[in-house]
C-alpha cells in the first residue's frame, strides 16, 4: 500500500513544471523565513532537493546570509544513517551521494552533532493533515528524528498536492511539528 501511494505522489510531483516548482518553492521559503521557530533557530538542518521536491537552494542562501549554521545530511547507505554536515559552499561544496542525492562534500563540511540542531526541515513523498510523513521507504529520517533534542523543531515542506487527509503509516513513522505548503501551515491536531 505504501509503495503504490509513494509511486502515485511522486508521479504527480514529477508532472509539475520548473515554473511551478520555483514559484511555489519561493512562496514556501518566504513563509518559513517568517516563522518564529525559524527566526529563533541558530543551527538548522535541511535537505538538498531532488526529483521535483520543494527547492531548498534559495532558502539555504537566505539562512546562511542570516548567520545561521546550515547543514544537510550526508547519507551513509550501509549504516542507514544521516550525518548532519555544515554547508560552507553551496556552489562548490556539494557532490552527488547515495541515491544520487546532493549532499555536502565531507572534506569541506564539518559534521554537526545531532544534539546541536535547533530545527530540521524534512523531505517526504507525502504528509497527512496531522503532520505525519510518508518518506521514501528507507527509514533514514525516522531513525534520525528519534535522536533529536526534545526541544528541536521539525518542519516538513511540501506542495499542496502532497498533502492528504491520511497517509499510510506505521508506529515508527514520525509526526512533525509543522508542515508548510504554498497555501497553508499545518500543525498536529491535539
Amino acid at each position: 500500500m505504501k509503495k503504490e501511494f509513494r509511486k502515485k505522489v511522486i508521479s504527480l510531483r514529477k508532472e509539475k513544471s520548473f515554473d511551478f516548482i520555483k514559484h511555489n518553492s519561493d512562496i514556501i521559503t518566504d513563509k518559513l523565513l517568517e516563522m518564529n521557530c525559524v527566526k529563533n533557530a541558530h543551527t538548522i538542518m535541511l535537505y538538498l532537493d531532488f526529483n521535483n521536491e520543494v527547492s531548498t537552494d534559495n532558502l539555504i542562501d537566505k539562512l546562511i546570509s542570516q548567520d545561521k549554521i546550515v547543514s544537510s545530511p550526508i547519507t551513509l547507505k550501509e549504516e542507514r544513517k544521516l550525518i548532519p554536515s555544515q554547508i560552507t559552499d553551496l556552489k562548490n561544496g556539494i557532490q552527488y551521494g547515495a541515491y544520487n542525492i546532493r549532499e555536502p562534500k565531507p572534506e569541506c563540511s564539518p559534521e554537526i552533532p545531532i544534539k546541536k540542531l535547533d530545527l530540521v526541515i524534512v523531505p517526504a513523498v507525502a504528509y497527512d493533515e496531522d503532520c505525519y510523513r510518508l518518506g521514501y521507504g528507507g527509514g533514514f529520517y525516522d531513525r534520525f528524528l528519534e535522536n533529536l533534542r526534545e526541544d528541536a523543531i521539525t518542519i516538513g515542506i511540501a506542495f499542496d498536492l502532497q498533502i492528504f487527509p491520511a497517509v499510510p503509516k506505521e508506529s515508527h513513522d514520525a509526526q512533525l511539528d509543522y508542515i508548510v505548503t504554498e497555501s497553508r501551515i499545518l500543525t498536529p491536531k491535539k
